[in-house]
C-alpha cells in the first residue's frame, strides 16, 4: 500500500493572486495618503475647510484596484480646475493633478514597494 500526495502550482494560484490583490490594493492606499499629503501642501487655503476635506478611498467594489484622493466640498472641483485663478500663499489650482504628474515616480515607488513585501 502507497501513499501519494499531489502538490500542483494551481492548488495555490488564488492564494497567490488574492495576496497580489491584497498587497496592490496597499500600495494604492499608501500612495494614496503620500498624494493626499503632497496635495494638501498645494491646496487652495483661506480657513482650512478645503484642506480639511481630503481623505483617500480604495473602494472594493471597483472591478480593479483603485485609489481616489477626494477633496470634499462644493467648491473643490472649480477651485481644481482653474489654475489661473490667483490663489494666496502659492497655493494653486489642479492641486492634486500636478503633484501626482510631479511625483508619479515615488508613488509608484511606494505601490512597487508594497507589491514586494517590502
Amino acid at each position: 500500500m502507497g501513499f501519494r500526495a499531489e502538490v500542483t502550482f494551481t492548488n495555490n494560484i488564488g492564494k497567490i493572486a488574492d495576496d497580489i490583490d491584497g498587497r496592490l490594493r496597499n500600495g494604492l492606499a499608501a500612495a494614496g495618503e503620500r498624494l493626499l499629503a503632497l496635495s494638501t501642501e498645494q491646496v487652495p487655503f483661506d480657513i482650512g475647510t478645503l484642506a480639511g476635506s481630503g481623505s483617500v478611498s480604495t473602494p472594493l467594489s471597483a472591478s480593479d484596484p483603485t485609489v481616489e484622493v477626494i477633496y470634499d466640498t462644493p467648491y473643490a472641483a472649480r477651485l481644481h480646475e482653474h489654475p489661473e485663478y490667483n490663489f494666496q500663499g502659492g497655493r494653486k489650482g489642479k492641486y492634486v493633478e500636478t503633484p501626482a504628474l510631479e511625483n508619479k515616480a515615488e508613488l509608484g515607488n511606494i505601490i512597487r514597494k508594497e507589491l514586494r513585501g517590502e
